[in-house]
């Protein structure tokens, strides 16, 4: 719900636009009053789908964001665990006697 402000603003600054431009270009009162409520209603529903946008961008951007994140803890544990057999293997060798020196 952050966004739920966003078509009220969009809204009203498209009213005041309508309002200044009506007072200076000289309209009637009624000509001004029905162009400002068809304005308001056209940009309400404008800021109703960029709200729904920017929602909309801003969750894939948070599930990219922990995809991403996920897929890094995994491949750092795949890289722990890998390290942690080599050292095994390591240590296997060292007890049974093998040499790690292939020239040996």
């Amino acid at each position: 719900m952050k966004y739920h402000y966003i078509p009220a603003f969009v809204m009203l600054l498209a009213g005041l636009v309508c309002c200044i431009l009506s007072v200076v270009q000289g309209w009637p009162v009624q000509m001004s009053l029905i162009v400002l409520i068809i304005v308001l209603l056209v940009f309400y529903i404008i800021g109703q789908i960029a709200a729904q946008v920017i929602g909309k961008v801003y969750a894939e951007r948070i599930a990219m964001v922990e995809a991403e994140k996920k897929r890094l803890e995994a491949e750092e544990e795949r890289r722990r665990i890998q390290r942690e057999e080599q050292e095994r293997d390591a240590q296997m060798r060292n007890s049974t006697g093998e040499s790690l020196d292939p020239d040996e």
